[in-house]
């Protein structure tokens, strides 16, 4: 499908991004170069490729090579904790590392013309394409194997419901590590669009966003409710296409952000190829659809003895399926299920989300059938953030719940200790093995935890923390900062980014002002006023001149920056 596209338009421009703009033909010819060099070092189908570039032009290189090459690309954040990265590749085993050295010295290669310059035979569609990590109920991440079979309907599905094609402009802002960002590729380089990176370093809400969108005239944005909450009020005229997915979208945005411009809302987990359904165009309502199928997908929805209901559990099935998760039989058979209903062999991917059947066909979200919850539209296991918080030696026991916050879930940490537990510690311990979306926005120390009258862990009666606003707000925030940057103490006049903070630290920041402080906050305002004293005139100035003013804060599914130092 992209070569097709190259060989129509090889002047159109494929890729726009801070490292440099590459048309359809000069994409090609360089990722058709580090094919080549792949596929002399023996890769083929079914091997991974772990893709550890920065966002740019050189990371599209690498992925658009690798499926040349016929095999599946796994991407890695490079912003996410060095033990995270290492259990991901020690997991995935890949068969290379494609680094920016790495890819640098396959092209130079190439035009010593010490590698192949044949095309490869287009892959089986059953083969994999990419491998996305997702959180693991176990307490590790799982890779889950996604084939090429349903990519061609996801396209399908783009350029009839999104109007993807030439001409349009579509933001890749999703962490690389996010199935959001394979949909992105897939949306431009597959439909002849081009592919807009917003910058390594993130794209805060507000203005440098929509400066960005309009220098860019970006006409296709997909993002999480949570971060699209985040975003003042502003025209955005270049954008035609909004697309919401990650998270349950509320009526509220739809009436802010539907007029003018068509607004979709999609669904689709991990085990699918990246979209099971679409709604049609939303224009408000009391209700916001998911939608339905799109094409080459099967929905099942069945009650609790796997019979057709009009509410219950969402299967799904079709070419969109994946294959399963990498080296995990065990989990892979209780997800991917025996489809009665398909042809001889077929499964479907037992979601465990709860829907309902509307008037029409269209499904409605409804919640979860189990302790999965989503994070700014990650998916997450608290299972996975119990084990990384109760591996700390000063922790008897760990427990993870999710609250409900004005921006939708956050996640709070309850730790038995075990002797001299520090929540700046904890906080620090996580920090260096999850990804930012798993760590707990707080961490309560407590006796012991509430239990059901058969002894096991009574997670709904576990307590919401009550906001901190005890003292001065400087003294809070002062505390926070510290708490944040993992320093001893931080003075009322020290520098937030001067001490160190990234604007992923700000994201921290922000959400434990949030949820700790119950202070209206936004990363744009601590960029503006970076310490204590100022930052605390500043919120009890916006609190005392608009008491209802929407809580703030930056998307973290956008790539955090790894460079350090102020963004």
């Amino acid at each position: 499908m992209f070569r097709r596209q190259a060989a129509r338009a090889p002047e159109s421009i494929a890729v726009v991004a801070a490292d440099g703009t590459l048309s359809y033909g000069e994409l090609d010819a360089r990722a058709s170069a580090v094919a080549g060099g792949l596929r002399d070092r023996g890769v083929g189908p079914d091997d991974i490729v772990a893709v550890a570039i920065p966002r740019g032009a050189d990371m599209v290189v690498a992925v658009v090579a690798v499926l040349a090459a016929g095999a599946a690309y796994l991407p890695v954040d490079s912003a996410q904790p060095p033990d995270r990265v290492a259990a991901v590749l020690a997991d995935a085993r890949p068969a290379l590392v494609l680094t920016p050295g790495e890819l640098r010295a396959l092209e130079a290669a190439a035009v010593s013309a010490v590698v192949s310059a044949a095309p490869p035979a287009d892959p089986d569609p059953a083969c994999a394409a990419y491998v996305i990590y997702t959180s693991g109920s176990t307490g590790k991440p799982k890779g889950v194997v996604v084939p090429h079979a349903g990519i061609a309907h996801l396209v399908a599905a783009q350029r009839e419901r999104f109007g993807a094609g030439p001409g349009a402009r579509v933001l890749q802002y999703a962490s690389v590590g996010f199935d959001v960002a394979v949909a992105d590729l897939c949306m431009a380089l597959l439909t002849g669009a081009t592919l807009v990176l917003a910058p390594p370093e993130g794209l805060p809400p507000g203005e440098p966003f929509a400066r960005f969108v309009a220098e860019h005239g970006v006409t296709h944005v997909c993002m999480p409710p949570s971060a699209l909450a985040t975003q003042p009020d502003m025209a955005l005229p270049s954008v035609a296409c909004l697309i919401v997915a990650g998270e349950a979208v509320g009526p509220d945005l739809v009436a802010r952000w539907s007029a003018g411009r068509r607004m979709i809302n999609a669904y689709g987990p991990t085990e699918t190829t990246a979209c099971a359904t679409m709604s049609a165009p939303l224009t408000g309502g009391p209700v916001v659809p998911i939608g339905a199928a799109i094409p080459g997908t099967e929905l099942r929805v069945l009650d609790e003895k796997c019979a057709p209901a009009a509410e219950g559990e969402l299967y799904i099935g079709g070419a969109g399926v994946a294959r399963g998760y990498l080296g995990r039989p065990g989990p892979t058979a209780q997800r991917f299920v025996a489809d009665p209903w398909g042809p001889p062999g077929s499964r479907m991917f037992r979601t465990g989300d709860l829907v309902r059947v509307l008037p029409g066909g269209d499904l409605l979200f409804l919640g979860r059938a189990d302790d999965q919850v989503k994070i700014r539209g990650h998916r997450v296991e608290p299972a996975e953030v119990e084990a990384a918080l109760g591996a700390h030696p000063a922790v008897a026991r760990a427990a993870v719940v999710a609250h409900s916050g004005p921006l939708g879930a956050y996640l709070v940490g309850y730790v038995v200790p075990r002797h001299g537990a520090s929540v700046p510690d904890l906080r620090a311990h996580l920090a260096g093995r999850l990804p930012a979306h798993l760590v707990p926005d707080m961490i309560e120390v407590v006796g012991n935890f509430p239990l059901t009258p058969n002894g096991k862990l009574d997670r709904a009666a576990f307590a919401e923390p009550a906001p901190r606003a005890s003292g001065a707000l400087a003294d809070d925030l002062a505390r926070l900062f510290a708490e944040v940057l993992s320093v001893d103490s931080v003075a009322p006049d020290d520098d937030f980014f001067a001490l160190g903070g990234t604007s992923l630290m700000a994201t921290a920041l922000v959400s434990r002002i949030r949820v700790e402080l119950a202070v209206d906050a936004s990363v744009a305002t601590v960029f503006d006023v970076s310490t204590p004293a100022d930052l605390a005139e500043a919120l009890s100035a916006m609190d005392s001149t608009d008491p209802k003013a929407p809580m703030a804060s930056v998307d973290p599914m956008a790539p955090a920056d790894s460079a350090g130092g102020r963004t």
